[in-house]
């Protein structure tokens, strides 16, 4: 089975198991999208970086109330993004909650990272009691993926990724993603075992492995 561990869109594709990236809100549109999803669904929710600007700290009960849903299996994406032109503080402030909440109903973290490795694994050391911290749509060089996979991080690799990355990533810390793209997550797997040199069939065992060993499902 295809793991597809953070999407933007459903693709519905049979013998695929798809994780949806939802943008937390107080709003009434999120709250009555949020409720049309069933148990069935895999989701990932949480306050992107650039998005920062719109959330009060004063909103962290309502925020760890959708956390707490048993519908969201990850917290993410969340992170930090030193590219972004909403303030720093701004983003290490919601950030840093989050990853608090994160703690508090044990659930695992999918990040956007861009440019803040230190403060990400500075981070992961204070706060031992999340199951997994992913990073998503992976684009470093061999030194970062060791870096990373050393601190015991996951990596996640999307239509584009560095091919001296992925083949720095320990395998049993990889997984895969469509991210925003309406591509086939097929073709990512693919190009993957492509550079890897290993059959498509080993890759998407060793990954279904990676994804029941945090998710227990």
């Amino acid at each position: 089975m295809l793991i597809d561990i953070h999407s933007h869109h459903i693709h519905g594709q049979p013998l695929q198991k798809q994780f949806i990236s939802l943008e937390a809100s107080l709003a009434d549109g999120f709250r009555e999208t949020f409720s049309n999803y069933g148990e069935d669904v895999l989701l990932s929710v949480g306050v992107h970086p650039w998005q920062t600007l719109n959330w009060n700290l004063d909103d962290s009960p309502a925020l760890m109330e959708i956390f707490s849903d048993t519908r969201v299996l990850m917290i993410g994406e969340v992170g930090l993004d030193k590219n972004s032109t909403v303030d720093f503080n701004v983003q290490t402030h919601v950030f840093n909650a989050q990853i608090e909440m994160a703690e508090k109903v044990r659930k695992p973290v999918l990040l956007h990272v861009v440019h803040t490795m230190t403060e990400i694994l500075a981070c992961k050391k204070m706060h031992q009691e999340i199951p997994a911290w992913i990073i998503h749509g992976f684009r470093g060089g061999r030194h970062e993926a060791e870096q990373y996979a050393k601190k015991g991080f996951y990596l996640s690799f999307g239509p584009r990724f560095n091919n001296e990355g992925l083949l720095a990533c320990p395998v049993d810390r990889l997984f895969l993603e469509t991210d925003e793209s309406l591509g086939d997550l097929r073709a990512v797997y693919e190009n993957a075992a492509q550079v890897m040199q290993c059959p498509v069939g080993d890759l998407e065992k060793q990954v279904e492995a990676n994804f029941s060993a945090i998710f227990k499902i």
